[in-house]
C-alpha cells in the first residue's frame, strides 16, 4: 500500500483541534477534517463537548482559527464545526456501498496531543451493529486518543468513516472517572484522576471503532445559530 500521494492529497484539508474552558485553560484537543463545504469540519462530539472555545489548526500553516460548534449529535457521537475557510478543499466523499470487510483503509489525524499530522494504514476487520441499531467499522490499525474526529478514507483518500477512539476505549466505570477533574481522587496525595488520563491518553489500541460517513449530518441544515441534534 503506497499511499504517499494520497497523503500530500488531503493534508492540508485535516484539522488539529485545541479546545479550551470557560477559564481559558486549555482542556483537550483531537482531530477533524473539512467536509461538505470547505468551512465546515467534522470532528467526534466529545472531542468539543463542554468547552468554551474551539481552535483549529492545519499542517501547511503555523496560524490557529477559531471555530463556531454549530450543531452536535450526541447519539452518533458527530459534531460539525465552522471557520473562516482560506479556500481549503473538503476531502472527497467516498461509495459507501462498496464497504466490505478486509478493504484497506487509512486514518490520519492528531494521536496523544501531537500537532504533527500522523497517518495510519489499517483494514476494516469487522462491521457491527450496536444494541440501538447504529452501524460501526471496526479498524484493525494503530488508533489513540487525539485520533478521535480524524477521517477513515480509503487509500485513494475518499472519507468512509470518522474515527472514534474513545468508544472502544472506556467503559462505563471509566467513563465516569474521565469525567472527573484533577484533584478530585488522590491517595497518599498521588492524583489518580491525573494517573488514568496519562494512562489511557498514551495506550496504544490495536483495534479502533469508527462511526461511516453516512451519518455526518448535512451542512445545508446549519444557520447562524447553534442546533443541538
Amino acid at each position: 500500500m503506497n499511499c504517499t500521494k494520497t497523503i500530500q492529497k488531503i493534508k492540508s484539508s485535516i484539522a488539529f483541534i485545541a479546545t479550551f474552558g470557560v477559564d481559558g485553560a486549555y482542556s483537550g484537543s483531537g482531530s477533524g477534517f473539512i467536509y461538505g463545504k470547505e468551512d465546515i469540519v467534522v470532528t467526534c462530539n466529545h472531542v468539543v463537548k463542554g468547552c468554551n472555545n474551539v481552535m483549529l489548526k492545519f499542517p501547511d500553516s503555523e496560524e490557529y482559527f477559531p471555530a463556531k460548534i454549530v450543531l452536535q449529535d450526541e447519539e452518533h457521537d458527530l459534531a460539525l464545526l465552522k471557520f473562516e475557510s482560506k479556500k481549503r478543499s473538503a476531502l472527497s466523499k467516498g461509495k459507501l456501498d462498496n464497504i466490505q470487510e478486509g478493504m484497506e483503509v487509512i486514518f490520519a489525524g492528531y494521536p496523544l496531543g501531537w500537532k504533527d499530522l500522523t497517518t495510519h494504514t489499517g483494514i476494516i476487520s469487522a462491521i457491527i451493529k450496536d444494541a440501538t441499531g447504529i452501524t460501526s467499522y471496526l479498524i484493525d490499525g494503530t488508533v489513540n486518543s487525539g485520533n478521535s474526529g480524524c477521517p477513515l478514507m480509503t487509500i485513494d483518500g475518499e472519507v468512509i468513516g470518522v474515527v472514534n477512539a474513545k468508544k472502544i476505549a472506556s467503559g462505563g466505570t471509566l467513563n465516569k472517572i474521565d469525567g472527573m477533574q484533577t484533584g478530585a481522587l488522590s491517595l497518599h496525595g498521588v492524583d489518580l484522576v491525573e494517573i488514568y488520563k496519562a494512562l489511557t491518553n498514551n495506550v496504544q489500541l490495536g483495534v479502533g471503532v469508527a462511526i461511516p460517513a453516512s451519518y455526518i449530518p448535512d451542512h445545508k441544515v446549519l444557520d447562524e445559530k447553534t442546533v443541538t441534534k
